[in-house]
């Protein structure tokens, strides 16, 4: 007879989980200190999850998707193109690879430790990749469009960004050259002539 799975205790493991991710990472966390923290024999976890990659995408997957929902709300309140761009590419490589004690690191140390075998879905991804695709797309004027074009590609390749400024987050904090990073990209996605922010700023004082 299967064993009865209790809503409480499946939410004692994630919340378990979600504390040593956020305190530890995925690749220093052990089964048996979930269980332990969570207050049940490491046994019980297997009832819930067939392995630790199964419990990080359990943790992860929504708290990615409340950090999207979030970022969507804000950048709804910005008409301008080129600001509602910047703050987009600030959000997804400054802000949130160091939320919750950079936990987004548990979700690049989990990819980078898996194995071929193990139960690893790109739904998670492919989802965030389509929503970035159609928050850049509310953001860009209509004639650039044509950027995201071919299997969210665009959207991909600042997804692979974000893997970089979250490992970077990891050694050393937010990056200092995150503004003049997101400055450039944006000037590249809108096609407009590219000035550097710092020599702009120089130019203004000077005009002063």
């Amino acid at each position: 007879m299967a064993q009865v799975k209790k809503p409480e205790v499946r939410d004692a493991i994630l919340t378990a989980a979600f504390e040593l991710f956020s305190e530890k990472d995925y690749a220093s966390t052990t089964i048996s200190q979930i269980a332990r923290r969570a207050g049940l024999s490491q046994g019980n976890i297997y009832v819930y999850f067939g392995s630790k990659l199964d419990i990080l995408w359990a943790v992860i997957s929504p708290w990615l998707y409340r950090q999207f929902e979030l970022l969507d709300l804000e950048l709804a309140r910005i008409s301008d193109p080129r600001t509602r761009i910047e703050r987009l590419l600030t959000a997804l490589w400054g802000e949130i690879p160091v939320v919750d004690n950079n936990l987004s690191i548990n979700l690049v140390q989990g990819l980078a430790l898996s194995q071929p075998g193990d139960n690893y879905s790109r739904d998670l991804l492919r989802f965030l990749e389509g929503r970035l695709t159609r928050m850049l797309k509310e953001a860009l004027p209509s004639e650039r469009w044509h950027l995201l074009e071919g299997d969210d590609a665009l959207a991909h390749l600042l997804f692979m960004a974000f893997d970089g400024f979250v490992l970077g987050a990891r050694v050393k904090g937010r990056s200092a050259r995150l503004a003049g990073i997101v400055h450039l990209t944006t000037t590249m996605l809108l096609d407009e002539a590219f000035t550097a922010p710092m020599a702009a700023a120089t130019v203004a004082q000077k005009d002063v």
